[in-house]
């Protein structure tokens, strides 16, 4: 008796996932009988007469400082409001849901603002530059290899303007 069920069980997910399978077919190419009538025509058929040879895969330039210091940035970020939303689907009440949600609110305007440092600092002529901010200041990291005293006067007022933050609170660094 329970071998007899055990196979009326089975039965039952065999037929479940094959009306499945049918389903997924008829919704992908529309109705079944164009799947039915479809049929591979061999008569312009390419055919390989030449072997080919693998070539040794060279990785394009590997990423520098900028660019992976960037990926880092955004791979915690995403994290972090991961977690914050999870916090704000299980909040037991609306102070602390209301607190992740200012929180994940920041952390994007964060990311916006300091986009969009970058990218007019590099409108100004750097190669590139990252932007951190953080509660009362703002750090900064461009592409060079040394900076003058303009360039880091024309890197702070960029900050400064989009940030709000005092020009005496923002450093500025070059990296080459």
């Amino acid at each position: 008796m329970g071998i007899f069920i055990v196979r009326k069980i089975n039965l039952k997910k065999i037929l479940f996932f094959s009306l499945l399978g049918i389903v997924v077919l008829i919704l992908e190419f529309g109705d079944i009988s164009s799947l039915l009538q479809a049929r591979v025509d061999r008569s312009t058929a390419m055919q390989v007469t030449k072997s080919v040879t693998a070539e040794p895969i060279i990785p394009a330039t590997s990423p520098d400082f900028f660019t992976e210091y960037r990926l880092e940035r955004d791979k915690i970020r995403s994290e972090r409001c991961d977690l914050l939303r999870d916090s704000i689907k299980n909040a037991k009440n609306d102070d602390t849901r209301t607190h992740a949600q200012d929180t994940v609110l920041k952390i994007i305007m964060e990311k916006q603002k300091e986009a969009e440092m970058e990218n007019l600092i590099r409108a100004k002529g750097f190669a590139d530059a990252l932007v951190f901010i953080r509660d009362n200041s703002v750090s900064a990291v461009v592409k060079a290899t040394s900076l003058s005293r303009e360039e880091v006067i024309q890197v702070a007022e960029v900050i400064s303007r989009i940030s709000g933050v005092k020009v005496e609170d923002i450093s500025i660094s070059g990296k080459p």
